[in-house]
């Protein structure tokens, strides 16, 4: 699948994710789902759940280093300017053959383009925060976190 395909399946996807609503509770229990996979599945991550820019929810596993804390804090920012997720801005960026920091002007040490970090959209109230990994392929951490909102939609 080329860039272009890769986008525009990730902008249906991101429509398929939108949430009914969205709360700290609810944010808690998707943070301990998450957990609970990447425990299962020894996958070294950083967790990360925000709303409206506050951290309701961390978690990391082993393997991680604050390195991972760094990369996911660059994601969310990226998530919140852009309103998209972190790994549709890298494969824009690709397409552009451009950086955010040449493009936009964003500092690189506050943003990053590169999978993992993905919007929590309520109906009728658009972006209310983030939910983003680090530690895995860019690729793999944006799936992992789309997994989780897709099943996260349908527990309501």
């Amino acid at each position: 699948m080329n860039i272009e395909d890769q986008i525009r399946q990730i902008e249906q996807d991101r429509k398929e994710v939108i949430q009914p609503c969205f709360s700290y509770e609810k944010a808690y229990k998707v943070g301990m789902a998450m957990y609970e996979k990447a425990l299962e599945k020894k996958l070294p991550i950083v967790i990360s759940i925000t709303m409206n820019r506050h951290q309701i929810f961390y978690a990391a596993l082993d393997g991680t280093s604050s390195d991972n804390d760094n990369w996911v804090k660059r994601k969310e920012n990226t998530v919140y300017y852009f309103e998209k997720s972190s790994y549709e801005m890298s494969l824009y960026m690709q397409l552009k053959q451009d950086t955010m920091q040449n493009r936009y002007g964003l500092p690189a040490s506050e943003y990053a383009a590169a999978g993992g970090c993905v919007p929590i959209v309520v109906e009728g109230a658009g972006l209310v925060g983030t939910i983003g990994i680090s530690g895995l392929k860019q690729n793999e951490d944006h799936d992992f976190v789309m997994e989780t909102l897709k099943e996260a939609k349908q527990r309501k």
